[in-house]
């Protein structure tokens, strides 16, 4: 009796939260991927880029003037010894399909039917870091990424199968 009140109230604070995470969804159709950084979308017919929330894609990190050449070096390298990562939102997302999105910080949250987002899926692929001064609203959020990226850890996937594209790519941001 006691142990069915406590997963009934763990229940309903489930719910509640997981409510307050996709309030604010809308259904979105993919109807382009340029890159792992950048999806065309269309809501009620406006046109929008998603880009992936909370997180920094190996093409956003090569585009900044910020990085070295070195590193540029090494995570080219990197990207000709992965060609999955180049194609990965192309192969892993279905144009023409609807999905579920939020607008967070003039970013996207693209939620997929597996219950993960597109960024947890970058993260675990190894594809993508959190940015190292980003402020979560949401602590599921935060949570889920950052489990995302201790699994990416522990399976060397991605920029960790590397230590000199990890050290690159994990550099803090210089203002």
């Amino acid at each position: 009796m006691k142990s069915e009140k406590i997963m009934y109230k763990l229940f309903l604070i489930f719910i509640v939260l997981g409510i307050s995470l996709y309030a604010q969804d809308s259904l979105a159709l993919l109807k382009k991927v340029q890159n792992n950084s950048a999806l065309y979308m269309s809501y009620k017919q406006q046109n929008f880029v998603c880009k992936p929330y909370g997180i920094e894609t190996v093409e956003e990190l090569l585009e900044r003037s910020d990085v070295n050449s070195s590193c540029k070096n090494f995570l080219n390298e990197f990207r000709k010894q992965h060609p999955k990562e180049k194609v990965f939102a192309a192969y892993f997302l279905h144009k023409q399909q609807l999905y579920s999105v939020s607008d967070i910080k003039q970013r996207c949250l693209l939620h997929l039917s597996t219950g993960y987002s597109y960024s947890e899926a970058l993260l675990e692929k190894g594809y993508a870091r959190v940015l190292p001064d980003y402020t979560f609203t949401d602590v599921i959020l935060k949570y889920r990424f950052t489990r995302a990226v201790k699994r990416a850890k522990i399976n060397k996937a991605g920029l960790w199968s590397d230590m000199k594209v990890r050290d690159c790519f994990l550099r803090p941001i210089t203002k």
